[in-house]
């Protein structure tokens, strides 16, 4: 099937979007290497394997165009008061080789389509507050800026908290 991007005219075919298997994960910290350049490789590997291993609510699904992961999130399912049962999208990230085709909006409906059958009543994610493409791309799906993702720096307080 081929389709059309609305921000594109680049045909693209559809993906096959699935869990992300042990031995694709390379791919996938390649990929969240781009969202992170901040992180060494090692560190990146590490939170993965404790994300994967320790969260059992924790999944990492993966867009592929044959054997080649284009495209990367990470999902994690949960129940809060305020909302219920939702489904939170976690560093989605796109092959720059790739973006602006449609790789982007295919997994992100492919993860609400996930969400709708496990029932949850929203589907969530953050956005680094300087990703302006990003939050474009969210508006056009339908999400709304709901609040604020408030962060204390622990490290950072407990680093000045034991200085003289």
């Amino acid at each position: 099937m081929r389709e059309h991007n609305a921000d594109s005219l680049t045909p693209m075919k559809s993906l096959a979007i699935r869990r992300v298997e042990a031995h694709e994960q390379p791919q996938a910290l390649r990929l969240l290497a781009g969202l992170n350049p901040e992180l060494e490789a090692h560190e990146l590997k590490r939170r993965m394997d404790d994300m994967i291993a320790n969260h059992h609510h924790y999944e990492l699904y993966g867009a592929f165009d044959g054997d080649d992961m284009v495209a990367v999130c990470g999902a994690w399912e949960a129940t809060k008061l305020w909302c219920g049962r939702y489904l939170e999208i976690d560093n989605i990230v796109t092959d720059p080789d790739r973006r602006s085709q449609g790789v982007g909006s295919q997994l992100m409906q492919a993860m609400e389509d996930i969400a709708r059958k496990r029932n949850c009543e929203i589907l969530v994610l953050d956005s680094y507050a300087s990703n302006t493409s990003s939050h474009r791309l969210y508006h056009r799906l339908g999400y709304e800026i709901k609040g604020f993702h408030f962060v204390k720096e622990l490290r950072t307080v407990l680093n000045s908290a034991t200085q003289p």
